[in-house]
This record gives structure tokens, sequence and C-alpha cells, in this order.
């Protein structure tokens, strides 16, 4: 629903005085874009002396620290100036700021350029076609490549790389368990909390192991559903507020844990190996196209397995704690996204010679 009544409710509002900020024009039109879980993000068209312009507003998650947007920021511009054509540009405030805290509220805002093309797809209905695979990969390549030299200049996200997270995982999911909520998601995961730990404790990964891995400032949250696309090709990639930096072998296993793993409903429920291939391929050969940032290497294709089962216990530890945090959390909806990823746990668990083949195969 398009909303030109900005009085109706107060989020609409504050846009409407975000915009007063900016040298953008005069706010016309705003629609909310549902299907996000962290922040709210809002498409807004303005009037100016040549015409109508839709921009993109995003309303930060209040406990994101500004130091998180300035590293998000600092991220998306150096990947543009890098050569990445196909991101949404920050637009600067009056003041040559890249946000604006609201003076009535704690709230962060931050506008970029919209980016046109359909919303084919959501991160829990991967089904696309294998021209799709092919080009969503290269498009990952075409980002890792971008944020080769990137400086962030003492600014982080407060969330550690993984290779501290992961230790620390047992003790948080333990905790986790412990709360209460009304439904069945949380007698679910005290029930499967001991399989989980067992995963974590056959799985562990330390500093030597990797050693010779690329470290970069990684997307942490690839999917189709962060994807614009125009027929089967990717036209924009967008949502940068999980970018941190870690090793490049996390991101690229989470990605293939967004994009290839089946979402059937039942005990079906497992990585698609051939897609796995078509994506790694494809990953792999742009990189050496780009003869920029160094393809996947020997020490990276080894640990491969071991961090496919790391990415998928990192999101189902999202699910569990986002489920915690949000009143308004669906149980049924959340239930669904853990089945799946506790599923897709036991079918790594008990599939390393597939996915070994597969990768030895792709990279």
């Amino acid at each position: 629903m398009i909303v030109t009544d900005f009085t109706e409710d107060k989020n609409y509002l504050k846009i409407s005085k975000l915009v007063d900020f900016y040298d953008i024009g005069t706010l016309t039109d705003v629609q909310e874009i549902f299907g996000g879980f962290t922040n709210r993000s809002f498409r807004i068209q303005v009037r100016r002396a040549e015409g109508k312009k839709t921009y993109f507003a995003r309303k930060y998650n209040e406990n994101t620290a500004t130091e998180e947007i300035l590293f998000e920021h600092a991220l998306i511009n150096h990947t543009i100036q890098n050569g990445l054509t196909i991101g949404a540009g920050i637009i600067k405030n009056r003041q040559g700021s890249t946000y604006v805290q609201l003076p009535d509220g704690n709230s962060i805002f931050a506008i970029f350029e919209h980016l046109d093309g359909e919303d084919k797809y959501t991160w829990d209905a991967p089904n696309l076609s294998d021209t799709e695979y092919q080009n969503a990969a290269r498009v990952l390549a075409d980002f890792h490549n971008a944020v080769r030299n990137f400086d962030p200049d003492g600014l982080q996200r407060k969330e550690p790389p993984i290779l501290k997270l992961w230790p620390a995982f047992p003790e948080n999911l333990k905790k986790l368990a412990k709360q209460n909520r009304r439904g069945k998601l949380i007698p679910y995961f005290r029930e499967q909390l001991p399989g989980i730990l067992d995963i974590i404790t056959s799985n562990p990964f330390s500093m030597d192991e990797a050693a010779g891995m690329p470290v970069i400032a990684t997307h942490y949250d690839y999917h189709p559903g962060n994807l614009k696309w125009s027929g089967e090709e990717v036209v924009g990639i967008f949502d940068f507020d999980w970018t941190k930096i870690d090793l490049r072998l996390f991101d690229i296993c989470m990605a293939v844990i967004y994009f290839c793993s089946s979402w059937a409903g039942n005990s079906d429920e497992k990585l698609r190996m051939d897609k796995c291939g078509i994506f790694l391929q494809s990953y792999q050969c742009r990189l050496k196209e780009l003869n920029g940032l160094e393809s996947v290497n020997t020490a990276e294709r080894g640990a491969f397995p071991k961090m496919l089962a790391i990415a998928n216990i990192y999101l189902l530890n999202w699910e569990v704690s986002t489920f915690l945090e949000r009143e308004d959390s669906s149980d049924d909806e959340y239930q669904t996204f853990l089945k799946h990823s506790v599923r897709l746990m036991r079918w790594i668990s008990t599939h390393p010679s597939a996915i070994a083949e597969t990768i030895a195969n792709a990279l």
C-alpha cells in the first residue's frame, strides 16, 4: 500500500522528517518493504524539478551501533569505487554524512539509490535456474573482488569473526535453551541441542587451519532474496548490514547454505550437490577471469566441508536467538527455519564424501 498521509503512522512521519535533511526533492509517496528481519525498509518517491525519482530508505535496528553503520557505508562506497556497478550508492545528506539520527528518537536512517529489477526469490525458497545459479555466483565473485584492499580504518561490527564465535557457540546455545517462550520451537530446540553440540565438538576450527585463507570484507547474508533480477541476470545486490571482516571461505559457505539447500519440508532436506557444483565452478571461473582476488585455494578447499557445517550452525544460532529477541516472531515460521537447519546439519555430517567430491570437481 502506498501511504501519502504521514500522520497515520509515526514511522511514515519520520520518513517525511528524514527527507528534510536531504537535497533530493519533496517527498510524495512512501511504501514500506516487508520481508526483512533486522531493519525496516521503505521505497520513497520524491518530486524534483526534472520529475519524480525513487530512493530506498532504511531505518536501522536500534541495537545497531553507529560504528557498524559507518563500516557498512564505507564498504559500499569502496566496492562501487572498485568496480561493483550493481550496488546501491549511499546518498549523503546536506551535512555530508551518510546517515541521519532524527532528534526525536534513537533510530538511525540512511537513504540509498533505488535498485531496479525484480525481487524474484526469498532466502527460504532458492529455486533458481542453472543460469541464475551461475550468475549469482559470478556476482559474489565480483563483490569479493571489489572489497580487496578495503581499509575499515578501525571500524568494525560488534559481532566477532567466526574463528572467535565458533568456540563460544556451545555456551551461547545452552543459554538460549534455558529461556522460555510459548510455542513449540524452544521444546524442539532443547530436544535437538545434544546433537547440535555434538556437531560443534566434532568440527573444531583453529587459527592454524585458517592460515593461508584470505580474510576479506564479507557480505555474510548473500542469498537470492538480497539480489535484484532481470530475467536470469542479477542486476542489483543489497543488504550489506551484516558485512564484516572475516574468512572469505565462510562467506562462500554461507552462500552455498542459502542458495543450494533443499527446502522440501521433510527429511529429504539436503544440499543439492548439482547446484553446489554449478555455483562453485562459476564463482571460481569468475575470479580467474577478474585476475584480482585469488581464487579458492588449497587451504580453503580442504576446510570446505567443515566450514559448511559451521555456516549452517551459525544460521541455526541466528534463528533461535532472533526468535527469542523479537516479541512479534512467529513460532511456526521460526520452527520451520530451525527444522530446516537441523535436517541440513544432519545431512552435511553424513555426506562428507559427496561434498568433498563436488568441491574437488568444481574448484
